[in-house]
């Protein structure tokens, strides 16, 4: 579809909708610092249907949160690799408001504290990092930690809350690392991998019911925190931000007493 104008997120996070209502399913959320493009408008122009250029996640976005950018703007943009949010915290001064921007978010033609976005120059406090290299497995965990406790929002990406695939795809794109935004699509990546075998850093997925009495779709996603002594931990989002275990039957959640999902498979992205 083409697109009829370009824009880039200047808010914190921004809900994508599934329709043109404010209770609409949240699909998944723009982050600080993403461009898009917007294919159509509602007929009453106060939604706008976009696309990520990040994911091309498509959905409804209010009118009023666009900013935006030029044809010529988001060209370079797209072609340019930006640095990124290091910490689970920074903030950005833009046209006279603070915004808090969170790991991972986008930081557009970031140089010496400066932004760029459109015609508009922004100022950024925090570290950053640089996504152009893939950094290490160590690196993923210890930015995935920094989201602990952070609770569970279905589409969420950023400070109001993290799904399991949005948690992993930020914390992966932190590190320079490129997933799709749902965990049926993340499945898709990387070499599968026993779990005895699993280290830190390898995608963990799981569905509902035990292979034994289904071979189910994934719902769910986490990351290996650590294989120490045959025990392998998983950090991932439910509820919140959490750690579990996980062995041959699933995700055992001990708040819970039980297993809330069921191991499918382990894959290592190089």
């Amino acid at each position: 579809m083409q697109a009829l104008d370009y824009g880039v997120c200047t808010e914190s996070v921004v809900a994508v909708r599934k329709t043109t209502s404010s209770s609409s399913e949240l699909v998944t959320q723009l982050v600080f610092g993403d461009a898009y493009k917007i294919l159509k408008t509602s007929p009453d122009k106060k939604w706008a249907y976009i696309e990520n250029n990040y994911d091309g996640y498509n959905g409804w976005i209010q009118m009023g949160l666009v900013f935006k950018v030029s044809e010529n703007y988001y060209n370079n943009y797209k072609k340019n690799t930006h640095p990124v949010v290091a910490d689970k915290l920074g903030t950005v001064q833009f046209k006279g408001k603070k915004i808090p921007v969170t790991l991972g978010s986008t930081l557009p033609f970031y140089e010496e504290g400066k932004l760029k976005i459109g015609e508009e120059e922004a100022q950024y406090q925090g570290s950053t990092k640089d996504i152009s290299k893939k950094h290490s497995k160590d690196q993923i965990i210890e930015s995935a930690k920094k989201l602990l406790k952070i609770p569970y929002l279905w589409g969420g990406k950023g400070k109001q809350g993290y799904d399991c695939s949005g948690f992993c795809q930020m914390v992966f794109k932190t590190n320079g690392y490129t997933l799709p935004r749902d965990s049926y699509q993340q499945a898709e990546k990387g070499k599968t991998v026993a779990l005895a075998e699993s280290q830190p850093g390898d995608l963990v997925f799981f569905q509902r019911k035990p292979q034994s009495v289904e071979n189910g779709r994934v719902v769910h996603v986490g990351i290996v925190l650590e294989n120490k002594n045959k025990q392998v931990k998983v950090i991932h989002s439910a509820g919140m931000v959490r750690i579990n275990k996980v062995d041959k039957t699933g995700l055992y959640r001990d708040d819970l007493g039980k297993y809330s999902h069921y191991l499918k498979f382990i894959k290592r992205l190089d």
